[in-house]
This record gives C-alpha cells, structure tokens and sequence, in this order.
C-alpha cells in the first residue's frame, strides 16, 4: 500500500495511527508532498526525520504553504453538548405548556 499509485492511498495509509515504523519511514520518501507532510505531523515520526521531512516541504507557492501548514496543526473537535435527562410525556407538556406550546 505504500507504493500504490493513488496519492490517496498513500496519504491515508500515512494518516493511519496504527502505522507500522518501516512504512512510514518508507512513506517518508513519497514523491507527493502532503503524503511527506502527513508523516512529519505523526507524533510517532523521530525528530531527525521530521527535521529531515520539513526541508523537503518548502514552497514557494503560498497557498500549498498554507495547506501544508493547516494539515499540521493538531486539531480536536469541541466535547459534545451533553443529552438532556430523559423526560416523561408529563414532563414534556408541563414544558410545552410553560413555554405556550
């Protein structure tokens, strides 16, 4: 799979967490730069390689640096508002009728 032809393939495989070591050292060779740019964000990848990988992401081009810059940065969803207690039918339409429902 680290060879495949697909760019996807490969940036999946490189995203995956459970990548295996020689893979993404394999993967860190791939001649597409947002598959090189996945394995320099991986918390997995030893610091000499991903000082070795970010050499390789430079561009001249500001929109891919900015697509490269935004892949890296570690993002984490807001925690899920809490479910409501459940409520009987009374409790319900004591709500509705509080509300002029």
């Amino acid at each position: 799979m680290a060879t495949d032809s697909e760019v996807v393939v490969r940036l999946a495989l490189a995203d995956h967490p459970a990548l295996p070591a020689d893979m993404r050292d394999r993967l860190a060779q791939d001649p597409d730069i947002f598959v090189r740019n996945a394995i320099a964000a991986r918390a997995d990848t030893p610091a000499g390689m991903r000082e070795d990988l970010a050499s390789t992401l430079e561009t001249d081009d500001p929109q891919l640096t900015w697509l490269l810059g935004s892949t890296r940065q570690p993002h984490a969803c807001p925690a899920p508002a809490p479910i409501p207690a459940a409520r009987s039918r009374q409790q319900a339409e004591e709500l509705l009728a509080r509300a002029g429902l």
